[in-house]
């Protein structure tokens, strides 16, 4: 049957078992220690998002770990409202697949030898955020911006109508009537821009709001709008700045098998978990940082992170301390 998220999708996804894993974390292995040598020493900045259905619980054994699941993963492509650039590519789903199999690992997820065994069908989605051209914003802000001083030149000075002769009266009222012209001219072009800017503002939030559900800022975002932004808070500012830069995202999302493959009404499953991680475009190739993101996220693949985890901090290499003596000066020669 065919599998519908509860999100949409570039395609559907295709189920994979264990033949066709084998090569995939094969691909990916070889990959990863190929990376590692010419890694940057310099910590990834990766945004964390996760969340787990309350209807999800693991068993947990003795020792205190989670009990093994199986599971077989699905290709999930891009989200809608998103893109792949020329870093990201289908056939990159083998590769991509295979790194975050081995973070599902050290969950106790593994690969499921056949259908009847699956406990969950994993689904992975990938590609780039698609934010709204800013630049199109600024560009209705000064069409507003010159149809306002275009009506403030056609309101210009009152014109003073000299009432002595017939003929200089009606001239006053011609000029009268020419400069009313010109201002309901400037009325509308005003009442035009305005209206351009707000479509402009409504399709910006719009996009934001898209973006923030893909790369898990929306919790964030609203956490942060409050009267705490106009007494010096920067925090939603920043959170909304990386909303509306371009991100490369992974989607993880972990749907019960039986209900994926057993839906005869063809709902749409609600998730058992879903995962969500993502980089800025900036001064990144995809692939070359993919592994790293999935290193950082794997720790919460069928966990909850409670909130965005943003791993943005910087280190500082401190040396071996040394310690510098001052040499004290000679005492000034008496004079005589």
């Amino acid at each position: 049957m065919k599998f519908t998220p509860s999100f949409p999708l570039a395609e559907a996804p295709m189920i994979l078992f264990p033949n066709v894993l084998r090569t995939v974390l094969a691909l990916a292995l070889i990959t990863v220690f190929g990376q590692m040598t010419l890694a940057d020493d310099r910590p990834l900045p990766v945004a964390i998002y996760s969340r787990v259905s309350p209807n999800y619980e693991r068993e947990i054994q003795d020792d205190g770990t989670p009990a093994r699941e199986y599971y077989a993963i699905g290709f999930g492509g891009r989200i809608d409202g998103t893109l792949w650039d020329q870093t990201q590519k289908k056939e990159d789903f083998p590769e991509i697949a295979g790194l975050i199999a081995q973070e599902l690992a050290k969950q106790n997820y593994y690969f499921s030898p056949d259908k009847d065994t699956a406990d969950l069908l994993v689904v992975i989605h990938w590609g780039r955020t698609n934010p709204f051209n800013a630049s199109n914003f600024s560009d209705s802000v000064n069409v507003a911006g010159e149809a306002f001083r275009a009506l403030s030149d056609a309101q210009g000075p009152e014109i003073q109508v000299d009432t002595s002769s017939a003929e200089s009266a009606a001239q006053g009222a011609a000029l009268i009537a020419e400069q009313n012209q010109a201002i309901q001219q400037a009325n509308d072009a005003l009442n035009g821009a305005m209206s351009l800017m707000q479509m402009e503002s409504r399709e910006q939030n719009r996009r934001d709001e898209q973006t923030a559900r893909v790369i898990g800022y929306t919790d964030d975002l609203r956490r942060n709008n409050d009267i705490a932004q106009f007494a010096g808070s920067d925090s939603y500012r920043t959170l909304l700045q990386e909303v509306q830069d371009p991100r490369y995202y992974v989607v993880v999302t972990a749907y019960d098998f039986d209900k994926v493959t057993q839906n005869g009404k063809k709902r749409k499953p609600d998730p058992e978990w879903v995962t969500r991680f993502s980089i800025r475009t900036r001064g990144n190739d995809f692939m070359d940082k993919v592994d790293e993101m999935a290193l950082k996220a794997g720790n919460y693949f069928g966990r909850d992170s409670g909130r965005l985890i943003r791993d943005y901090q910087g280190e500082v290499e401190i040396g071996e301390m040394q310690v510098v003596s001052a040499e004290e000066e000679p005492a000034p020669a008496d004079k005589d």
